[in-house]
């Protein structure tokens, strides 16, 4: 715990003490009406506060609604108290008030079920409205059973000539059906945050043991025990401290994912940075990022400065102030000398001249090697991907047979993305190529293909000129109908016929897998027992496609 959970902890316990307190002076008649009222602030504001401190902590937007939810609801089951005790001396408005207690008893472990669902989705994902209304309508009917209660005391059940109270009531099969709902909702809530949970620490039980506690203090309750109405009479308190205890030590536990715990981690990061508030107040700063004068800081937040010969200060503004970066420029800067210093002796020997045009073709060089690097990465980064997987698969694979079967489809795979950027570098020197060039792509996809005994056979006529478009177009078709069909290929036949115009590619297929997705790729498609037949017609260079 940091200092600041340690100094929120004992405030909590402080508040709890002093309520507890109170509900002593009042059971030994010392102020009971104003210690009363005292202590429903005193849990309010706890409630209140900690709703406020939810709403700080948690990032996932559906979650910290539902919790936020779980505080209203406290605050309104103590105000209902409040008012039931210490406002209305009606007995039947007071009954009606003690009814309402079961919206906050029923909607607090439904909202609890809402949280654990959601966990583990993006920050912005909602419930389905399916899952919303199968979940809520159950609770919403037992709600409405216990308001009607009057009309048919199916759920409490009062003495004929008596008043009708809380103090005299009796228990029909209708509370135990509301009663099951509140356990079932909880009990669910708490499993499946604990089947999420990806941590191991011994503390996660907590929430298990306070929910325990929780339904066995419910139940001894329920069943009227004289020496439980003495010492935890007050079931509104009771409930919604252990409620609020299961919740917060799920928080704490990790069951509930909270945006906690950075500062840390930003402290022991090494990328030289720090975090504003608006008023230029450093908030988080990494160990080795330097501290900032106000002026720079202003100034960085317009364009990026200097703070030395080989440090660039850069900002960028996020919700709530700016975050700092500090970028080492020392190559930079050396080349801009470099080239500084070539620009001041072009004048002097036309052999720096000379020089200098050297480095700049090199530096262009090295950038358009780049560019066309980061273009192929992008285009194959499907490929990349799945190769990644395939080789961390051969790592921790033992049997050779297995072993063998992945090492196929990782040089399948990797034939593709080395001939792919062959494609790609001719499309960069010209519009046109060769049927010839592609026919040498697919039959090393073939070789590759024949390591997996997939049995293979192409047949492309060359000196046929198309565009390299096309080519790529021909290739990356073939490519997904081999992903897509990786695991149960069986044999592929590829052949090109000659038109006036165009070029004609077949493409059979055997596989049990749905390659029907691909027909959109493709002018035709068409299976017939296992074989999947594809067809397209690309243009021959300088007519049409």
């Amino acid at each position: 715990m940091t200092k600041q959970n340690h100094r929120t902890a004992l405030l909590a316990a402080t508040m709890i003490f002093s309520a507890v307190f109170l509900r002593v002076l009042g059971k030994l008649g010392i102020l009971g009406v104003p210690s009363g009222i005292i202590r429903s602030l005193i849990y309010i504001a706890l409630y209140i506060g900690w709703g406020i401190s939810v709403s700080k902590r948690i990032i996932q937007v559906d979650v910290r609604h539902y919790l936020i939810a779980v505080s209203g609801l406290m605050v309104f089951w103590f105000i209902l108290r409040s008012m039931k005790y210490y406002f209305i001396t009606d007995i039947g408005i007071a009954r009606q008030l003690w009814y309402w207690y079961y919206l906050p008893m029923l909607f607090i472990p439904l909202f609890s079920l809402f949280v654990a669902l959601s966990l583990g989705k993006p920050a912005n994902a909602k419930l389905s409205k399916t899952t919303l209304l199968l979940l809520a309508i159950p609770t919403v009917l037992c709600l409405l059973f216990e308001l009607t209660n009057d009309l048919h005391q199916l759920v409490f059940s009062f003495p004929e000539g008596e008043a009708w109270t809380g103090e005299n009531n009796g228990y029909r099969f209708g509370y135990y059906i509301v009663l099951g709902c509140e356990i079932f909702c909880a009990l669910a809530a708490f499993v499946i945050m604990l089947i999420k949970c990806r941590l191991s620490q011994r503390k996660k039980y907590l929430p298990f043991l306070l929910l325990t506690c929780s339904i066995v203090y419910a139940l001894i309750y329920v069943s009227g025990a004289k020496w439980m109405r003495l010492i935890g009479g007050d079931i509104t308190a009771a409930q919604c401290l252990m409620f609020t205890g299961i919740l917060e030590s799920c928080i704490q536990s990790g069951l509930i994912q909270t945006n906690t715990g950075y500062k840390s981690l930003f402290e022991a990061g090494s990328i030289g940075a720090q975090i504003v508030d608006t008023d230029l107040h450093t908030r988080y700063a990494s160990s080795n990022a330097s501290k900032l004068p106000a002026d720079v800081i202003r100034s960085a937040k317009k364009d990026a400065t200097l703070l030395d010969h080989n440090t660039l200060l850069r900002s960028c503004r996020i919700n709530g102030g700016h975050v700092l970066w500090q970028e080492d420029i020392t190559d930079i800067t050396a080349l801009l000398e470099k080239l500084e210093e070539n620009r001041q002796r072009i004048s002097e020997s036309n052999d720096v001249e000379q020089q200098n045009y050297k480095t700049k073709v090199k530096i262009n060089a090295v950038r358009e090697k780049s560019r066309l690097y980061d273009r192929l990465q992008a285009q194959t980064v499907h490929q990349i991907e799945l190769l990644d997987q395939l080789l961390m698969q051969i790592e921790a694979e033992d049997n050779p047979e297995i072993r063998r079967s992945l090492l196929a489809k990782a040089a399948v795979i990797g034939a593709y993305i080395k001939r792919r950027g062959n494609l790609m570098f001719i499309s960069e020197r010209s519009s046109v190529t060769d049927t010839a060039e592609l026919s040498a792509c697919l039959e090393e996809s073939f070789a590759n293909l024949e390591l997996m005994s997939v049995e293979c056979a192409i047949d492309i006529p060359g000196k046929n000129s198309i565009y390299t478009q096309d080519a790529i177009r021909v290739y990356d078709f073939f490519e997904a109908v081999t992903e897509a069909a990786l695991d149960d290929l069986r044999s592929v036949w590829l052949k090109a016929r000659s038109l006036e115009d165009d070029v004609l590619f077949y493409l059979h297929a055997e596989s049990e897998g749905d390659l029907s997705v691909l027909s959109v790729l493709a002018d035709t498609c068409t299976c017939e027992e296992g074989v999947w037949r594809f067809s397209l017609r690309i243009g021959k260079a300088g007519e049409q496609p």
